[in-house]
């Protein structure tokens, strides 16, 4: 962690995500006003996009999470119904009476913030199942903001409960154009879509966290998004998380913005036409140049995407994360693998906001799983036996964390690959998760059907690879290797992937291959592990093969590199006698 990066104090009402010059970089860089540097308000966790320094601010003061989400409910008070000018502005962008009619469109007297004045504005009510959830505002100059603290949902809602399709659009006004045009069923994102450099989607998502139960029943999900650079980032997003394959694509001609500027232009009758000429999501098929230029252009303005710092700088030149790769860990048993991945991931989770879905049959009960993470997070043991040990305040912080970044799978009577897959598809699709783990592979439920292990293992991984490229996720599978030589000291020799069973097929497949290697000393104090990166297939973008060490601390199960920080140093430890305790005097 960078200590010139601690200069920066954030608001008490900072935003989620706040941007800042990087003290590291900035002043060499030719824009030196550029805010290259990313920070997580909630956490003080940061990260900058230029020279990868990353950390957790010493400056920041307050990491407690809300333990519950208590909603506002708004109510219809001090609203009427439209005014014979705002009926007009209505028949204006194509929208009859009884559209408005229908979906109880009033309009209030409301504070705007963006003008710092009281304007008379129309109020688009979001309902469910007959209940107002929330309000969004618009004044006459397009400013917009919705109920405080209200809970975030579709809009129109209601409307879908009872059908086989649904078709989503990029805003209340296209909602109201689709039902002009006679399509019911069909609801509007309640925040538009995000910008392409937003790097945390959990807040901008809610309202799909939210609506999920809506959606599971669907057999096809129409996605009429505004056709322009964020509108397609949106239509990234749902299609991941609801299920490419039931996702299709309503396109308007290139000149047309969005549902209601093609009513104005076309018609309700095109509108329906082109509903009707929808594409499949191309999740699988035939591609060509011309199909890809899109994303040929973006890479040659932006170039590829490069993987994100572990959070841990000594590693930064042979490791980092990339969604839609498969990683294999390695090592013998008792090495730390199972720990050092979920150190990683939980890095991630502070840095990035991602959400991670784990099935880890060995760590059972799963709240002995939570609890080891939670000790990660904190950065102190929950040891009842340990005098100065977490507080109840601390333990109840990293519960409220892990609740929203971590979810944990463990069926009853099927640990076969498909089913395990099928769990985390349902965590990609509810909840947006960016990586899976799967530790070990040989605890899944096996059945060879008369092949050999090579060839099984070969078609398991290809299922995995496919898995991670469809739905772009962090794919980890940790596997044990099958032979464990000792060297000439009768300690025993780092494994490969070579050494698993069906040896080729583990290097082969995998994008990334590490092993997590203890030293073989008799000293209790030597808590070194080697973090040894042993293929790396795209080297440009991740990094080179290589090894690095760290040191494993007991107490808090977090690992540190040999200055004794950890990315996660100073989240919401409260504990000033933990502080001053040295490694030495733990172990």
């Amino acid at each position: 962690m960078s200590l010139n990066n601690d200069r920066i104090k954030l608001k008490p009402n900072a935003p989620s995500e706040v941007r800042h010059i990087c003290y590291n970089c900035s002043h060499d860089r030719k824009k030196k006003n550029e805010k290259c540097l990313a920070i997580n308000s909630e956490t003080g966790a940061y990260v900058c996009h230029h020279c990868g320094d990353s950390g957790i601010l010493n400056t920041h003061k307050t990491y407690t999470k809300k333990e519950k989400i208590k909603y506002s409910r708004p109510t219809l008070s001090n609203t009427t119904d439209l005014s014979d000018e705002t009926l007009q502005w209505f028949s204006t962008r194509g929208i009859t009476q009884e559209v408005i009619k229908r979906n109880k469109i009033t309009q209030k007297k409301e504070y705007m913030p963006q003008v710092s004045k009281e304007r008379q504005v129309i109020c688009f009510n979001y309902y469910r199942d007959g209940e107002l959830i929330n309000v969004k505002y618009r004044d006459g100059e397009k400013n917009f903001k919705q109920v405080k603290d209200a809970e975030k949902i579709f809009y129109g809602l209601d409307d879908i409960n009872d059908c086989d399709e649904a078709l989503i659009v990029e805003g209340e006004m296209d909602k109201l154009a689709m039902e002009v045009a006679g399509v019911i069923n069909c609801v509007s994102v309640p925040d538009g879509a995000p910008n392409p450099g937003t790097k945390n989607f959990n807040n901008k998502f809610s309202y799909l966290d939210n609506c999920w139960e809506y959606f599971e029943n669907k057999k096809r999900i129409y996605l009429c998004t505004d056709n322009d650079v964020n509108g397609r980032v949106l239509l990234e997003e749902l299609s991941r998380r609801l299920g490419r394959e039931r996702c299709f694509l309503v396109k308007f001609p290139d000149e047309v913005k969005d549902a209601n500027e093609m009513l104005l232009k076309h018609g309700p009758d095109e509108i329906l036409n082109c509903i009707s000429l929808a594409e499949p999501y191309p999740v699988d098929g035939v591609f060509t140049v011309h199909s890809e230029k899109e994303y040929m252009i973006d890479v040659f303005n932006n170039g590829k995407k490069k993987g994100l710092t572990t959070g841990y700088s000594v590693l930064n030149n042979h490791y980092t994360l990339r969604t839609s790769e498969l990683d294999v860990w390695t090592g013998i048993p008792g090495s730390g693998k199972t720990m050092m991945a979920l150190q990683i991931m939980l890095n991630a989770s502070v840095m990035y906001g991602w959400k991670w879905g784990v099935f880890s049959p060995e760590n059972y009960p799963i709240g002995d799983l939570f609890d080891t993470l939670a000790e990660m997070y904190i950065g102190n043991t929950s040891d009842i036996d340990v005098e100065d040990r977490m507080s109840l305040h601390d333990y109840e912080t990293a519960i409220n964390f892990l609740h929203d970044h971590f979810f944990a799978i463990y069926p009853e009577d099927d640990f076969s690959l498909d089913n395990i897959l099928s769990k985390f598809k349902h965590l990609v699709m509810r909840y947006g998760i960016k990586g899976c783990l799967l530790d070990p592979f040989n605890q899944l439920d096996h059945n060879f059907g008369g092949k050999d292990e090579t060839t099984y293992i070969g078609e398991c991984l290809t299922k995995i690879r496919r898995f991670e490229q469809v739905n772009d996720l962090k794919f980890i599978i940790i596997a044990h290797p099958r032979k464990m030589d000792r060297d000439e000291r009768g300690g025993y020799k780092q494994p490969t992937a070579y050494d698993i069973s069906g040896s080729q097929n583990w290097f082969n497949k995998a994008d990334n291959v590490i092993c997590i290697h203890r030293n073989d000393s008799m000293d209790i104090n030597d808590t070194s592990v080697r973090f040894t990166v042993q293929k790396v297939k795209f080297q440009k973008l991740v990094g080179i093969p290589g090894e690095e060490q760290l040191k494993y601390d007991r107490r808090s199960g977090r690992y540190l590199d040999f200055g004794n920080n950890c990315p996660l140093d100073g989240i919401s430890c409260t504990h000033s006698l933990w502080k001053k305790i040295t490694q030495s005097q733990y172990q």
